[in-house]
């Protein structure tokens, strides 16, 4: 069986959950789209945003500015990679509820310096693993 080519993986970074909200700002030349980040790596992140106006995101460079708590850094250079509708019946709102995949792109040094320290902040801790006790076992006599 040979695998389909019409699905490519392009990540080149490893992806996180989020462990607190991540809000993100997508500046773009028509209104600015506010939405929820579920997950985050340095190549780019996965935006759940709601639209009212069912117009297209803007898929040329656009920024994003990303916002979680007391942290912050605006003004990211992007493409969006993707675009869908979610589908979900619980839906009821106005409007469409939309996910969309951006690629950061094009980051100077300094931006790329405080995108890994807001990543290294705000992402989900991964699975750990406990350390075997260090103590050591008396045989029985």
């Amino acid at each position: 069986m040979t695998e389909s080519s019409v699905y490519q993986e392009r990540r080149q970074h490893k992806r996180s959950p989020v462990s607190s909200g991540i809000i993100a700002v997508l500046i773009t030349s028509s209104p600015e789209i506010i939405g929820s980040v579920s997950d985050i790596s340095l190549g780019g992140a996965k935006i759940t945003y709601h639209n009212p106006i069912n117009s297209e995101l803007d898929s040329t460079s656009f920024k994003v500015d990303l916002i979680s708590d007391d942290r912050f850094v605006e003004a990211i250079p992007c493409s969006n990679a993707w675009e869908r509708a979610v589908e979900t019946s619980s839906f009821l709102a106005a409007g469409e509820l939309r996910q969309c995949g951006i690629h950061f792109a094009d980051l100077n040094p300094n931006q790329l310096f405080l995108l890994r320290s807001f990543i290294n902040r705000c992402a989900a801790p991964g699975p750990t693993s406990t350390p075997e006790a260090e103590i050591p076992t008396v045989p029985e006599l």
